[in-house]
């Protein structure tokens, strides 16, 4: 027995794209950047790897709406594997990850939609003066 379990943290590269199937169900894909730590001491370059990720239903409707181009993500899935052919004739395997869980990862300033700080109303004294206070 194994078990296929994946979870990556990374950068989307570009804005989910939503689309649904024959059937109406929502699918959404994007990439997720992925850095390498480095492999030696004082290595100087990044590697980074890309990942196709692939979200089904709610989850689809939820990222395509909400996510962007540059947020950093917390994606768990499972890999899955397929076969499609190029223009060229020729079959490709894909390595994709079936995501069942995505959850952004804030850093930094909060994007303009959302508010920069809680809103609170103005609350009236529970005592007029501090003379007033019983004890």
């Amino acid at each position: 027995m194994g078990i296929n379990h994946i979870t990556l943290v990374g950068e989307v590269v570009r804005k989910p794209e939503l689309r649904f199937t024959p059937n109406g169900i929502p699918t959404a894909s994007f990439q997720v950047a992925v850095k390498r730590p480095p492999r030696q001491e004082g290595q100087t370059y990044d590697v980074t790897d890309t990942f196709k990720v692939v979200t089904w239903r709610k989850l689809a409707e939820t990222i395509g709406e909400t996510l962007e181009k540059g947020d950093l993500v917390s994606v768990e899935g499972r890999l899955h594997t397929r076969s499609v052919e190029s223009p060229d004739g020729q079959r490709k395997k894909l390595i994709e990850v079936d995501a069942l869980s995505i959850e952004p990862i804030r850093t930094g300033a909060p994007r303009a939609a959302e508010p920069s700080e809680p809103e609170y109303e103005e609350a009236e004294p529970a005592f007029g003066d501090a003379d007033e206070i019983p004890f």
